[in-house]
């Protein structure tokens, strides 16, 4: 598995932190939902409440501290257990987390756009990727990704498996800006 140590620590921002969200966060995390994804692809204001609530463990946020001593969200995953091997439309609704599940569904992740270029998203994955499997906390994580991102996440170990067939519901608004196809990646246990 990659260390954290092999990124080049003098192009990342410095004061950076990676930890659960806390609810005090949720509005500096709607804002960085909506710079990374169309309307139709965002979580709702209820949707990272419940998560936050019920499954914080599993949602963390990258913050950096700014020379006024004030902390700024510019990193995010978003992430629940499901009870199938892949994401579908279903779980990702508001009360869909199974916490005895042993797959984890990353839903979102996002680096705000004025720190995009600085391996920040790899940063953020590997770090969560170490954390799971350092805690135990599953077996695999599953994402559904655009073809855009395949290099990117082949690079941390995830593998494209197929297109999505029920993400890519012609009736869902969810689908109208492309293909999602389904990812994973199975985590090494400690």
């Amino acid at each position: 598995m990659e260390d954290i140590a092999q990124f080049n620590i003098s192009k990342l921002p410095k004061k950076i932190s990676i930890r659960p969200f806390l609810k005090k966060d949720i509005d500096e995390l709607l804002h960085l939902e909506s710079l990374g994804f169309p309307p139709e692809e965002r979580c709702s204001r209820e949707t990272v409440e419940y998560r936050i609530a019920n499954c914080p463990d599993l949602c963390q946020g990258l913050f950096v501290k700014n020379e006024d001593g004030n902390t700024q969200l510019i990193g995010e995953i978003m992430a629940t257990k499901v009870d199938s091997e892949f994401i579908t439309l279903k779980s990702m609704e508001i009360g869909q987390h199974k916490e005895s599940s042993d797959v984890i569904a990353i839903h979102s992740v996002v680096i705000h756009p004025d720190y995009q270029g600085q391996n920040l998203a790899r940063l953020l994955m590997t770090d969560y990727i170490q954390k799971m499997s350092q805690q135990s906390v599953g077996r695999k994580i599953t994402i559904i990704v655009h073809e855009h991102l395949f290099k990117f996440y082949e690079k941390l170990g995830f593998v494209k498996l197929n297109e999505n067939d029920d993400v890519n519901d012609p009736n869902s608004d969810f689908s109208k800006n492309g293909v999602w196809y389904n990812m994973d990646k199975e985590l090494v246990e400690f």
